[in-house]
Formats: structure tokens, sequence, C-alpha cells
């Protein structure tokens, strides 16, 4: 159980997703033998008939590791908490990433020019070390989460409400307790720093007002090399391998290169590059031979296998997948299979496949509350293209009563850029609101802090009910409003030089408020406020003490760690790729 504020939220953890998810849950667990050359085949998978003659059999992978990246960086817009202190070494190296990374010319702080050397010596500014993990297979563009930390031994007082510059990403390799190893530059980073808005005893989260994440601030920028490594090498074998991957991914460019007897390159499809974790796991999974009469053979060897519950299920759903249209017939009759993991992972290759059947057998799982696989089933649902159904099936499941199954059906709404889903972008890049529509019993809002900023209003207008009093605890916002007030009054503090604002009028409306709250701080031609320009985490921080103190009828769920687990393929572990 995960306490989110006054509200429980019961997370179930499943490490056997959707075929994809299972296939890469079983490459990551044998990561370590994989990288050592060591074959990993014992156990069920060994004997199962989804391992035999697949690529996977004569295979493992090099390159699945996260790839630890960081850089120094500058935070800037933080008043007077910010701190002029900055090592020689990590200052000359800062100055030449920012003149090539910015164009320094600026009449918004009162001057023509200002210089990477002024900025760092400007109280409202701070240097920090900026780090995260590439995932593996990561392709140009892919984005991903950052940790902002103050450099340690300077006077920053908090990173809160700051903004990175663009900072260049290199790889890291720690050597001693003093001493690192910095590679080629393989990402950048940028954005607003979301500091943890709760202090410690407000909610089960810590707040360090010196940390922070940018979420999705992390940019890669090339690549990353992925190769099979053959376990005997052999030219012939190194072909014939290419030759099938190929074959099965056709498109534009050749994915596989055999570049020599033991290695196989790899690039990740453009249709994949979403969910690469997939394509690799269905690699290993195919076939080497394309043999017909062998491929209808081992279809009826995996249905059979499918239907024992010590099976490798996720294993046989990727091999009846690479199969194709061949796996079609034998995958219609286990649809309606009586056992749920049979049903569930023949729909999950079906739905891989196209079949339309296969959508409305993964539908049942979806609704039926007492299925162990009806989460997975949420997520197959929200990668299905091309099918209607699936979109009608999420939809319905908004009103569900377990706030876990919309939050869930709502991801999955997202992830197929569906129009229920009311969204506005909130500034250029402060976050996104949307509108959930749901006539369940549970009104609740919902907020992210991996992968994007987005805030999810699920219930009809929701509405503040005075009275109504809120102060941010540096001062910056204070909400009122009285017993029978029809708005509320607000008034919006620079905290660096004191000065207040005249009262600022807005609706009651929740959805109006959030919009004036976070939007970029301006007027309106008709001299009204249209904006606050509150970050991501105060407008966060509001929102809770709004719920909790009951002067919004929601309750409220920040996104936990085991959460987006939950909805999401599984982290490899061990150590990241750049530090063995």
């Amino acid at each position: 159980m995960i306490r989110v504020g006054t509200y429980c939220l019961y997370v179930t953890i499943s490490l056997v997703g959707v075929c994809a998810c299972g296939g890469c849950t079983w490459l990551y667990e044998n990561r370590q033998k994989l990288d050592l050359g060591v074959d990993p085949t014992w156990g069920p998978l060994a004997d199962s008939v989804a391992y035999r003659d697949t690529i996977g059999a004569y295979t493992y992978y090099e390159g699945l590791r996260p790839m630890r990246v960081r850089g120094y960086g500058l935070v800037v817009g933080l008043g007077k908490n910010g701190s002029r202190d900055c090592p020689r070494n990590v200052y000359d190296r800062l100055v030449q990433s920012l003149y090539k990374q910015h164009e320094f010319a600026s009449t918004v702080v009162g001057i023509t020019r200002i210089t990477p050397e002024q900025l760092i010596n400007d109280i409202d500014t701070a240097v920090v070390v900026v780090q995260g993990e590439i995932p593996p297979a990561a392709t140009k563009g892919a984005r991903f989460d950052v940790a902002v930390i103050a450099l340690p031994g300077t006077q920053t007082k908090s990173l809160r409400g700051g903004r990175l510059y663009t900072t260049e990403l290199h790889i890291f390799r720690k050597v001693s307790a003093t001493a690192a190893i910095t590679g080629q530059i393989l990402a950048r980073a940028s954005g607003p720093v979301f500091v943890n808005p709760f202090s410690e005893g407000e909610s089960a989260t810590r707040s360090n007002p010196l940390e922070g994440i940018i979420i999705g601030g992390g940019e890669a920028v090339t690549d990353r090399r992925v190769r099979l490594v053959l376990l005997e090498a052999s030219y012939q074998r190194a072909r014939q391998i290419r030759d099938r991957i190929n074959a099965h991914f056709p498109g534009p460019r050749l994915i596989a290169d055999a570049i020599s007897p033991s290695f196989i390159r790899l690039q990740v499809p453009q249709k994949h590059q979403g969910d690469s974790a997939h394509f690799l796991a269905l690699v290993r999974a195919l076939y080497l031979s394309r043999d017909p009469k062998f491929q209808a053979t081992r279809v009826r060897m995996l249905a059979e296998e499918l239907t024992r519950p010590d099976a490798p299920h996720a294993q046989i759903t990727l091999a009846l997948e690479g199969l194709g249209r061949t796996a079609s017939p034998l995958l219609n009759e286990l649809y309606t299979h009586p056992k749920d993991h049979v049903s569930f992972h023949a729909a999950a290759a079906g739905l891989r496949l196209g079949d339309h059947i296969a959508g409305d057998a993964m539908a049942m799982q979806a609704r039926n509350p007492t299925s162990e696989y009806r989460f997975q089933a949420i997520r197959a649902l929200g990668r299905a293209e091309g099918m209607a159904g699936a979109a009608i099936t999420l939809r319905e499941l908004l009103h569900d009563k377990d706030p876990r199954v919309q939050i869930a059906a709502y991801e999955a709404l997202i992830e197929r850029n569906d129009p229920t889903i009311r969204s506005a972008r909130i500034a250029t890049d402060n976050f996104v609101l949307d509108s959930v529509p749901t006539q369940g019993p549970n009104t609740f809002m919902y907020v992210k802090r991996s992968g994007s900023r987005r805030i999810a209003l699920f219930g009809d207008e929701l509405r503040c009910s005075p009275p109504v009093f809120y102060r941010a605890p540096d001062g910056s916002l204070m909400i009122n409003a009285s017993p029978g007030d029809e708005a509320l009054t607000l008034l919006r503090v620079v905290v660096p030089s004191g000065d207040m604002s005249s009262p600022i009028s807005a609706p009651l409306r929740l959805s109006a408020l959030i919009r004036l709250m976070g939007s970029d701080a301006d007027i309106g031609l008709d001299g009204e406020v249209v904006g606050l320009g509150l970050d991501y985490g105060a407008v966060t921080r509001a929102l809770y003490h709004l719920c909790t103190d009951r002067s919004v009828d929601a309750k409220f769920i920040l996104e936990q760690p085991n959460a987006a687990e939950l909805f999401g393929p599984p982290q490899p572990a061990g150590r990241p790729e750049s530090e063995l």
C-alpha cells in the first residue's frame, strides 16, 4: 500500500506484462550472464519450444544496460536562493559549454549583453550537476528524466522555481570518490526543474530543495548501439540471422547488419521506436527456419505448451507473434480458453498481429475486475493500432470504480492521442492540463512526476468550495475565499523583492484556477491578469493543499515510482553500461 496524501493507492506490481514486457523481463533478469557471454539456457525456457531453433538460442544482446550520462549546468531564475560559488575546473568547462549552446544577448535583464561569466556570478543562478540514464536501445531524440543537484560545497539554498540552461551530457564513469572519466556527448538536457513540492510529513515523499528532476528533460543525440552476439562465431550463421531479421522487418533500410562472424548490429525500426523493448524481445523470438511446414508444426506445439501453467507464457507469446499469420487460426481458438493465462497471452499475440477478434478478447480481460492480467490488458489496448474497439473499451474504463483502473485507462488513451481526453498546454513548456470525462464514483486529480508533466482532472468541472485559504510556504501565492463568495481572490508575491500584486479574481472552477496559476505571467488586453507564472511544482503543491483541506472535493494522487512500473516495462537492474 502506498499512501499518497490522504488517499491510499493499492498497487499490484507485475513483472510479466504484455508479451514485450515479459520477454524483456527475461532478458533483463539474465543480463549479467548474457553480458558475460554465458548462455542462460536452463530452466523452463531452455526446455521450451519457444526457445529452441530461435535466434535467441544462438545469440545474446550487448548494449542492454542503461547508459549513465552526466554534465555540469546552470540553473537560472532562483532569486536570492542561488550561489556565485563554482570551482575553477567546473567554471572553465561550464563557460565553454554555455557559449557553445546559447547566444547571450538580452535586454530583459536591463543590459544589452550578458555573458556566461556574469550569469555564473549572479546570485539568481546556481551551478548544478545534471545526470541521468539513457535507456537501452534508445534512438536519437528519445526523452528521459534527469536529476539536477546543486553543486556540493556551494551556498545554494534552493533550486525551486529554476530552469536549466541547455547542458551537454557525457558518458560518465566514476573511478574513485574524487575522480571520474567523461567521454563523448550522448545527450542534452534543459527545462524547468521540478523540486518535490512537499515538506517531510506532508506526504509519503521527502523534499530536498537542493535536488530536483527535469521530467522528460533529457534528449539522446544519437542512437544507442545494440548488437546481437553469437555464442559461437560463424559467418554463415551471422548471415542467416541477419537475413531472417531483415525479412521479418522489411522497410526502406536494413535494420540488421552482420558486421563480423560474432556480431550483428541492429537499428530499431521507425515503427518500433516507441516500444524498442518489444522489438528487441521479438527479434530473439524469431525462428530461423521460414519453412511453412516447420512453422505450422511449431504453432501447434506452442499452442499446446501455452496451456501449461508452468510454461514461459510471455516467451511463447513472442514466438507466436513472430510466426505471423501462420499462427492466427490456432490463436483464434485460444482467445476463449477458460484459463485466463491462455486467453490473455493468445490475445496479446493476436493483437500485435492486428487481429480485431483478439482486441475483443483483450477487452474482456481489461473489463474483468478479477483478472490478474487486467492492467496489462489495458496497456495492450493502448498500443493496439487501428482498432477503434480498443478506444471504446478504454473510454468505458474511465468510469470504473477503481481509480487504478481509471488512471491506467487514461494513460492508455493518452498514448493513443484519443480526443476523449481534452488536453491544454499551459505556458510554453510548463505542463499539460488534461480533463478526463468520468461518471464513476471517484473524483480526483492525478499528477505525473515522470516521463511528462501532466495534471489530469477526473470528474466534471471540479470546483473550489469556500471557505478557501492557502498560502505557499515561500509566500509566493495566497488563495482566499470566504463562505458564500462566488470567486477566489489571489495575491502573487515576488519573493526576492517582496513586491505584491493587487488582488486577482479567479473563478471557482479548478481548471480555470490551474490555467491562471501555470500560465506565463501576463496581463490581457482588458487589464486582467491572465497568468501568474508559477512552475509545475508550485501548482502541484497548491492543488495538494486544496484537496487535503477539502477546499476541493477530490482526492489527490501523485504518481509513485511503483505506479510507474505498473504502467510501464520493468526497469533493468544492475550497473549502467557506462560503469562496466
